[in-house]
């Protein structure tokens, strides 16, 4: 019985002694916010006139995509609607065309020994989807203002940052503001299609003349209300981008009738193949860019989550499990795999004698184009299928940008004195933009667009009845001044 009691007093010894650990690192996580300050709000915006100009902004079709030939006349209008709407942007600043269509503007600072820092948007937008016109509220390219929202293909995905940029500068040199550090601002006109005439081609040239950036402030996270599990929005700082690469699987078997179907088809051992890269994702991680989201906020979470969290040497397993349940958050700690493309057949009763597949990857920082063929060729595993990269586009992960540094306070502290009720974490952009060309330029690139919506109202971006709230547009010239303020005095 003594001995009994021994192994019990010690196994309760070693439960409190657990418990206590356990304990201790969930109430030790930190968290990375501040508090929030005055925004400096200009009160005289003729903010009428601005949202009467966004709307005209998006009746120009300045559309990109692969399977279409650009109407070079409606990106040079967009770009002489520009011109004449703000005349001192144009009048005051340096103005650069790179592919003809996209500018490069320059706002000389002051104090030339200090790094310019770069602000930009693109204002090329998808094509809208023919077979969902009438899922449209209003027309897509109409601009149109109603219940509460400016509607209208790049309301969000981006003429918004190239108008409210404009818009903040046109004010500035208005009241003949005069920044210390220097100001590029950039406009791609083919992001949507690898911003390869455009940003590209603006980075060549920065490097070209041994040019060093501040920082970089590109399209990419948002305030979101319901991303994470918080009490408060959580505004969503792009530090990093996912890579990108598609490859073709080629399958290839003797055709004949479909009357007498062999043992071994071309679309049957490619979808095989698709249905083995689905049950064989890649492994989750929880580090870099993803490590530091959770970081930034991780007292702020539930006590559940923070237990799990703060423990995670152990509960591994669970957290990884709990990351992976959601597309959402299983995109943050994965690479990728997406079946997008099938072709096969010419007729319903031949069998065909060749299938096709493309299959789109985001890369996870710390993977690379050698490591996701590696994986696709270990598990399709099937000399029958043939493997080859698809088309000429792919993009590595990019560098990850710091935290700690004066550039990402700045943002930081302007996110903060814009929205007050926020917490600001960094993130990992699922896609791609034209602030990966910059990366060589700074190792402080951001993405961040400040409006705020929800994870559901993203779908928005390339999607139906693309829109924004008049006091989110309104909002972020506030925003924009706050920053400009901020970086450049």
């Amino acid at each position: 019985m003594k001995t009994f009691k021994k192994i019990l007093l010690v196994l309760l010894g070693v439960f409190l002694t657990l418990a206590v650990i356990l304990l201790v690192n969930t109430f030790r996580l930190g968290h990375t916010q501040i508090e929030p300050g005055e925004l400096m709000i200009v009160e005289d915006w003729d903010r009428d006139a601005m949202i009467d100009r966004f709307s005209r902004s998006l009746q120009f079709q300045t559309l990109s995509s692969d399977e279409i030939e650009r109407d070079t006349s409606e990106f040079l209008a967009f770009l002489d609607f520009i011109e004449e709407e703000f005349p001192l942007v144009h009048d005051t600043l340096e103005r650069t065309l790179f592919g003809e269509l996209t500018p490069l503007y320059y706002w000389e600072g002051s104090d030339p020994s200090l790094d310019p820092i770069m602000l930009m948007g693109h204002y090329d937008v998808v094509p809208v989807d023919s077979t969902d016109i009438d899922g449209w509220t209003y027309e897509p390219f109409s601009g149109r203002v109603a219940d509460g929202y400016i509607w209208g293909r790049g309301a969000i995905d981006n003429k918004i940052n190239v108008m409210w940029i404009l818009e903040t500068t046109e004010y500035l040199l208005t009241n003949a503001y005069q920044p210390q550090r220097g100001i590029y601002f950039m406009f791609g006109h083919d992001e949507e299609i690898g911003g390869r005439d455009g940003a590209r081609e603006v980075a060549r040239y920065l490097q070209d003349r041994n040019e060093n950036l501040y920082f970089v402030l590109d399209e990419g996270g948002a305030v979101l209300t319901d991303a994470l599990p918080l009490d408060k929005p959580s505004a969503l700082v792009g530090i990093a981008e996912k890579g990108y690469i598609s490859l073709e699987l080629i399958a290839r078997t003797p055709g004949g009738h479909s009357s007498i179907p062999p043992q071994e088809m071309a679309i049957s051992e490619l979808s095989k193949a698709i249905v083995k890269l689905h049950q064989n994702q890649f492994s989750a991680r929880l580090e870099g860019t993803a490590e530091k989201m959770f970081d930034s906020v991780a007292s702020k979470f539930p006590f559940t989550f923070r237990l799990i969290y703060g423990n995670r040497r152990a509960t591994s397993g669970l957290l990884k499990r709990a990351l992976l349940s959601d597309s959402g958050t299983a995109a943050m700690v994965r690479t990728t795999i997406a079946p997008t493309m099938f072709r096969s057949g010419v007729k319903d009763n031949v069998l065909p004698n060749e299938a096709r597949a493309v299959v789109n990857f985001r890369i996870l920082p710390g993977d690379s184009f050698e490591t996701v063929k590696e994986h696709v060729e270990n598990v399709i595993d099937n000399d029958k299928i043939t493997i080859r990269e698809y088309a000429s586009f792919q993009i590595s992960p990019s560098p990850v940008s710091g935290i700690d540094g004066s550039a990402y306070r700045i943002l930081q502290q302007t996110i903060m004195d814009r929205f007050q009720d926020v917490y600001v974490a960094p993130y990992l952009v699922m896609a791609a933009t034209d602030s990966r060309y910059f990366t060589t330029l700074t190792d402080q690139v951001y993405r961040f667009t400040p409006f705020m919506m929800s994870v559901r109202g993203m779908e928005m971006i390339h999607g139906t009845n693309e829109r924004v709230r008049v006091e989110d547009y309104e909002g972020a010239i506030d925003f924009y001044h706050h920053l400009i303020r901020m970086s450049t005095e």
